[in-house]
């Protein structure tokens, strides 16, 4: 039977554990990681870091998870502007200082999608689950904010609108992990620009085509 059903959890530790696993994520990676670092790192006996996580997929996967729940909570906002300048600027230009560590975390996780060698390793499954959810998520705070005679003509445009955004996000994460020197802030604001131009574009030819 599965010790981590028979045994019982210790959230103090458990999150002792993950935020051990994290500062060393985002400075070792996942392959300079192992669970002696985490065990020592976190000031627990490595019987405890086992204890709570079967391995170190186990262990990535739950991280992963752990901070999907901080992004759920920052990625909201009013307008797309608001929701593509917390992505670009916030999440991927702040992902380049390590002791930003939820936002560094996600370069990190950005390469497990790359990574096709570990197609079968769990933390690789769990961030291309939770990548699903991210666009779910991000669909579902954009389309409101586009006119609804372009979601009738188009029921797919709302989600184009995120594959775009999700698109120029994951270019920013490389180009703050490659050490590019951008204004962020900046092409966040022409990101946002450049995506309310084609939703007011499409409405316009919307309007054209009725006659109205």
């Amino acid at each position: 039977m599965n010790k981590r059903r028979v045994q019982k959890s210790t959230p103090e530790n458990e999150r002792a554990i993950l935020d051990a696993a994290l500062t060393l994520a985002v400075t070792a990676g996942y392959e300079g990681t192992t669970m002696s670092e985490v065990a020592r790192l976190s000031g627990l006996p490595i019987g405890s870091v086992y204890w709570h996580f079967e391995n170190k997929e186990q262990l990535f996967a739950d991280l992963i998870e752990f901070c999907f729940e901080t992004w759920k909570a920052d990625h909201t906002g009013p307008t797309n502007r608001d929701l593509l300048r917390r992505s670009i600027a916030g999440s991927a230009g702040g992902s380049s200082n390590p002791e930003n560590k939820t936002e560094a975390f996600w370069i990190l996780a950005l390469l497990f999608a790359l990574e096709r060698r570990l197609a079968d390793n769990k933390a690789r499954q769990k961030y291309l689950e939770v990548r699903k959810q991210m666009f779910e998520l991000m669909v579902a705070r954009v389309e409101p904010q586009i006119p609804p005679e372009v979601l009738a003509a188009d029921p797919e445009f709302g989600r184009k609108m995120v594959v775009l955004g999700r698109a120029l996000t994951d270019g920013f994460y490389i180009a703050a992990c490659a050490g590019d020197e951008i204004d962020f802030a900046e092409f966040a604001d022409l990101s946002a620009s450049a995506v309310e131009a084609l939703i007011a574009r499409r409405a316009s030819q919307l309007l054209e085509e009725t006659g109205a």
